[in-house]
């Protein structure tokens, strides 16, 4: 085994983890309805034969046990459907979490390459494609060569040459590399056109507002159409290799079942076998065509199943955040930036930087447009890390290295609209966790934001995606409540000014400045006024 495939494998078999012993029963009880749907087929043979006057025996108890069999498997075949249906939900839940938690994780600098459309194609439907290997298809293959082998030496029990005629017509060229190259080859081809789909479709559900203001409707209509021909054209080409392979499978299927039916005529006519072992003959093709059938199904899905797992292992390449060890730090505090540079691929942004922010020293960040602003706020964010020079934090005579253990310290309004879908309250509390009455009324005094009192529903006010129903100003405030009510030592505010009115400037910026006394205050801001307000400024060339 290659150690590529190893690694999916190892992959495939820690997603199963919590459910194997559900999964073990699954089978199991689908085993169990196989062995008394065979049961079954001889019963039936034996109650045609007795009817008949064939062979002696007792056709009421015969019959009984009939019933008994047909009852038992179905009620076997709806408990192994419940618990496998229950088993892939919970998996797939399971998974899609794991993985979407992990995005999350992945470091900024990882995430740039990804579009939201694609990311969300993989997490619905190449999860579902493994889950569905996982759960139903490896187990269905495990127990159909059950139910073959069981089925194959009835009949071979009854009639030896109907069952090597039967095993000679099976369409083995579904087994072929031909075939399985050919069918990968189409797969992926299907699973990115579906990913192109999905960005586009994205891409015009979040950005509607802006396609319409900006005339860009028939423009984006076009690119979707465009981005869902090319998939309608993969697919066809999946649908046509697909009819060709089942058509071979169904006649292989009614040549198998025709050259039972006519064996067994022939036998009949000159008295070899019985009504009901003619009867047991055209179940058991069925019984041994069927599972060989779906046993050559699972090339496919092991098909869609490697390219999905390649898919979402490509997904999560990259180094991940980790939270442990958490820098808890109060004022006051010393934040100095020694010599930062900074690079985006050969481009550079920051260079030499040298800045100390300080408690109870507010500070406006200016600089044109692709001067580094944005950068700076990465950088102090621990989302990105300088090619060169320090970013440290001081307090009393320790001092620490800015990164994910110090972000806890900061709290950050980002620019423009960042709300989501909910409540006011429910956007407020991912910031703190619990929060009291008086202390959600606090932030939002000092955001400028006490007008959600008086909104129909007060704080339970449910808001649109990106605050929809909101103005800009006021989903603005309500986001500085957000990142208040977090609390920390440095406040990171990215142009609070930018979508506010100049009344509410004048209300909102004393605030802050007061709240924040003796935290350090960063302002990223053109705002004159609030350069005016600030103990320094930082010009970034």
């Amino acid at each position: 085994m290659s150690e590529r495939l190893k690694t999916r494998v190892i992959w495939a078999w820690n997603v199963t983890d919590g459910f194997r012993w559900k999964i073990s029963l699954y089978m199991l009880l689908q085993t169990i309805s196989a062995m008394l749907l065979l049961f079954f087929i001889y019963f039936s043979k034996v109650a045609i034969d007795i009817a008949l006057h064939v062979v002696h025996g007792n056709l009421r108890q015969t019959l009984f046990f009939l019933v008994l069999f047909v009852f038992f498997s179905v009620i076997t075949e709806l408990t192994a459907s419940w618990i496998g249906e229950y088993v892939r939900n919970g998996m797939l839940i399971r998974l899609q979490n794991r993985l979407a938690y992990s995005q999350l994780l992945l470091l900024w600098e990882k995430t740039r390459r990804w579009r939201t459309g694609d990311l969300l194609v993989r997490l619905n439907s190449d999860c579902a494609d493994v889950v569905q290997m996982l759960v139903n298809t490896i187990p269905s293959f495990i127990v159909t060569g059950f139910k073959l082998m069981a089925s194959f030496a009835l009949l071979w029990a009854m009639d030896s040459m109907l069952a090597k005629l039967i095993l000679a017509i099976t369409p083995l060229f579904f087994f072929s590399k031909i075939y399985y190259k050919k069918m990968r080859k189409i797969t992926k081809e299907v699973k990115r056109a579906e990913s192109n789909v999905g960005n586009v479709l994205q891409e015009n559900l979040k950005f509607r507002s802006l396609i319409q203001s900006m005339l860009f409707t028939e423009e984006r209509s076009n690119k979707l159409s465009e981005t869902q021909n090319w998939f309608f054209q993969v697919k066809t080409k999946q649908l046509k290799f697909a009819l060709l392979s089942q058509t071979v499978m169904r006649m292989t299927f009614y040549s198998g079942y025709l050259l039972a039916f006519l064996w067994g005529i022939y036998r009949l006519h000159f008295g070899e076998i019985s009504y009901g072992t003619m009867a047991a003959f055209l179940q058991l093709v069925s019984r041994v065509q069927i599972p060989v059938f779906s046993m050559i199904a699972i090339f496919p899905a092991i098909i869609r199943f490697r390219t999905s797992v390649e898919r979402l292992l490509e997904m999560n390449k990259g180094e991940r955040e980790t939270y442990e060890n958490q820098i808890q730090l109060s004022p006051p505090l010393t934040l100095e930036l020694t010599r930062l540079t900074y690079r985006y691929d050969e481009l550079e942004v920051i260079k030499q930087l040298n800045v100390v922010f300080q408690s109870g020293m507010p500070t406006a960040v200016t600089g044109a447009s692709g001067k580094g602003k944005t950068t700076l706020i990465r950088l102090i964010l621990a989302l990105i890390k300088p090619d060169s020079g320090r970013l440290t934090l001081t307090q009393g005579g320790c001092s620490y290295e800015i990164s994910v253990a110090t972000r806890n310290n900061i709290a950050y309004v980002p620019q423009g609209n960042t709300l989501f879908y909910g409540t006011i309250r429910e956007n407020l509390l991912p910031a703190a966790g619990l929060a009291s009455d008086e202390q959600i009324e606090e932030v939002l005094k000092i955001a400028c934001a006490e007008f959600v009192y008086s909104l129909p529903d007060g704080i339970e006010t449910m808001i649109g995606e990106s605050g929809q129903g909101l103005s800009e100003g006021q989903a603005q405030r309500i986001a500085i409540a957000r990142a208040l009510i977090r609390g920390g030592s440095i406040w990171l505010f990215d142009e609070p000014t930018a979508s506010l009115d100049t009344d509410t400037v004048k209300q909102l910026i004393p605030n802050l400045l007061h709240a924040g006394k003796e935290k350090i205050v960063i302002f990223v801001t053109h705002d004159r006024g609030l350069m005016e307000s600030c103990a320094q400024v930082v010009q970034l060339d």
